[in-house]
Parts: C-alpha cells; structure tokens; sequence
C-alpha cells in the first residue's frame, strides 16, 4: 500500500489520499478509520460500507484528491445521499444519475458532483446552460474552502 496522507478532516468525515487512490472515509463507519483506511485503499479488497474510493482517471478533468475532497464537501453540506460508482460511469453529463438531494441542492453543488464524476468544466457548463467560467469558478472557490 502506497503511504497515504489525510487531506481533508470535516465535521462527517475524512479524505486519505495516496499516489494511485483518494478515499472518504464517513465517521459513520463501522470500524475504526486506521483499520478502515488499508481496505479503502485496497485495489483487491472490498471499500468499506460508506467510503468512497476514487482511484486516478486518465479521463477525468480534475485529480482523485480534488474529487474525492469536493465529494466530502457535499457529504458535509447537504442532506444525507448516497454515492454510487455505477452512477460516476455515465459517458456524459446529460445521462449521469445525479441524487435528489444534490440536484435541489442548486447550481454550484450539482456542478462539483458532475466534478466528482470526471466531467470537464465545458462538459458541466454546457448541460447546466452557464459559461464555463462561472462553472470552473464555483467548483475552485468549494475545493479552495475545504482546504
């Protein structure tokens, strides 16, 4: 297991971070986070119930540890939801799952979960009808406030 570092501690939880992986770890978990972490990470292992891995995508717009730490932001800010990796596979913006909570939640939380997913600024800007400025600017201000 590559070393890890913590990026991210908020009020519902943690983002670890590696060279190949970013993982969120909810303080809901069942287990203690030093026992949850190596299993989060883990390509062969499966994700503990609750965190979310992301590993590195040569196709998304932004790094696993942004990602990874604008998805705590929303799990720090809205209503609980749930994140499926099955809904992170849509090919584009117009056909991916987005959660209710996130959908109501407005412009700049749906705009950081098309982020999460892999979409790039221009692809978010052109389903949500915004230029492409307003998009990335939003999505920079969440991620520069986390840090």
């Amino acid at each position: 297991m590559d070393a890890t570092e913590t990026i991210y501690e908020g009020e519902a939880g943690s983002v670890h971070s590696s060279a190949d992986v970013s993982v969120y770890l909810p303080d809901s978990l069942s287990m203690p986070v030093p026992k949850a972490l190596p299993q989060a990470v883990s390509r062969s292992l499966e994700t503990p119930e609750g965190a979310v891995r992301l590993a590195t995508d040569p196709e998304a717009a932004r790094s696993h540890p942004i990602r990874a730490t604008l998805l705590a932001v929303l799990f720090e800010r809205l209503p609980a939801f749930r994140f499926r990796h099955s809904d992170a596979s849509a090919t584009s913006p117009e056909t991916a799952r987005v959660p209710v909570q996130v959908a109501a939640a407005g412009d700049r939380p749906l705009a950081c979960y098309l982020a999460v997913q892999g979409f790039s600024d221009a692809q978010i800007a052109a389903v949500m009808g915004l230029d492409e400025s307003t998009v990335a600017t939003a999505i920079d201000e969440i991620h520069e406030q986390a840090k």
